[in-house]
C-alpha cells in the first residue's frame, strides 16, 4: 500500500505483536527502531524511493518532526502514566537480574543505574516503592520522569521537561493521524483498521496484566510520584479530555458499538 507510517512508541515494553501484524502490509517495515541508533533511523525515514514503509520506536520526536510533512502519518497509543512507571519499575528490577533482549545497547547504558537502584525493591509493598522513589538519584529519576512529555518535546535523552513544555507536546500530538489511549482500545483498533484498510478482528493489542495495574494502584498513593510524573499527569489529563465524545450522536454510536461489542 503506499502509505508511510512512524508509530511512535511510548512504553518501554514494544508492542512487538502489533508491529509485525501492521508492519507485513508493508513494503518495507523497521520496529524498534530506536535500538539502531539515530543515523539509521534517519536513512529509513529517507528511503524516498519506496512508497510503502511502516515505521516504530520509542524515537525522541523533535528530531524526526520535518518528515511528517514528507509524507509520513503518526499514529500512538497512549498509556496511563501510573501504569507505565509500573511497567518501567518491574522491567528495570528484571533488567538487574537477566538481559532484556529489546533493550538496544544505548538503552542499557542509561538504565543501568536505574537497574540496580531498583533490583531488590518489593513491588507489592507500598513503603518499599516509596523508599526507592524518594531515594533514587538525578540520572536514576531521568528514566522515570515524565516520559511521554519528553519523547514529544526533547532532543536529546538528558533533556529534562517542564510544566510549560506540556503545550508544546500537545501541540506535536495534534499533528498525529491517530492517537488511542489504552483506556480505549476500541477506539484505536477502529482507527488503525480503517487507516490501513486491514481486518481489525486480529490487530493485537498489549493487554494490562493485573500484577501491574495493583503496582500502578500502589503508585497513584504515592506523592513521590505524582511529581515524578507531573508533566506526563497534566498531559494525559488533556488528550483525554479532548478524545472524550461530546457530540450526543456520536456517544450513541459509541454506546451502541460498545453493547455489539459486549455480546
Amino acid at each position: 500500500m503506499p502509505l508511510k507510517i512512524l508509530r511512535l512508541e511510548t512504553q518501554l515494553l514494544p508492542m512487538a505483536k502489533f508491529d509485525y501484524y501492521c508492519g507485513r502490509h508493508f513494503q518495507y517495515e523497521l520496529s524498534s527502531v530506536e535500538r539502531f541508533g539515530h543515523e539509521t533511523a534517519l536513512q529509513a525515514f529517507h528511503l524516498n524511493a519506496i512508497q510503502s514503509i511502516y515505521i516504530s520506536g520509542r524515537l525522541l520526536l523533535r528530531n524526526y518532526e520535518e518528515f511528517l510533512d514528507k509524507g509520513f502519518k503518526a499514529i500512538v497509543l497512549l498509556t496511563d502514566p501510573y501504569y507505565e512507571l509500573a511497567l518501567r519499575i518491574f522491567l528495570l528490577k528484571r533488567m538487574a537480574k537477566t538481559q532484556i533482549s529489546f533493550f538496544g545497547d544505548r538503552d542499557k547504558i542509561i538504565l543501568a543505574p536505574a537497574a540496580e537502584h531498583f533490583a531488590d525493591v518489593d513491588l507489592e509493598s507500598e513503603a518499599s516503592l516509596k523508599s526507592a522513589l524518594k531515594k533514587a538519584s538525578q540520572n536514576v529519576r531521568n528514566v522515570l520522569l515524565s516520559p511521554v512529555t519528553r519523547q514529544l518535546v526533547a532532543t536529546t535523552p538528558e533533556q529534562l521537561v517542564k510544566r510549560s513544555d506540556v503545550a508544546a507536546a500537545i501541540d506535536l500530538l495534534s499533528r498525529f493521524t491517530i492517537v488511542g489511549h489504552d483506556a480505549d482500545g476500541l477506539h484505536f483498533q477502529d482507527a488503525i483498521g480503517e487507516l490501513l484498510g486491514i481486518s481489525i478482528g486480529d490487530l493485537p493489542l498489549p493487554s494490562r496484566h493485573s500484577a501491574l495495574e495493583d503496582v500502578a494502584a500502589r503508585l497513584r498513593s504515592l506523592h513521590i510520584a505524582e511529581l515524578i510524573l507531573e508533566e506526563d499527569l497534566i498531559f494525559d489529563h488533556y488528550v483525554r479530555e479532548a478524545m472524550k465524545p461530546t457530540a450526543p450522536e456520536l456517544q450513541k454510536a459509541n454506546a451502541s458499538r460498545h453493547a455489539q461489542n459486549s455480546h
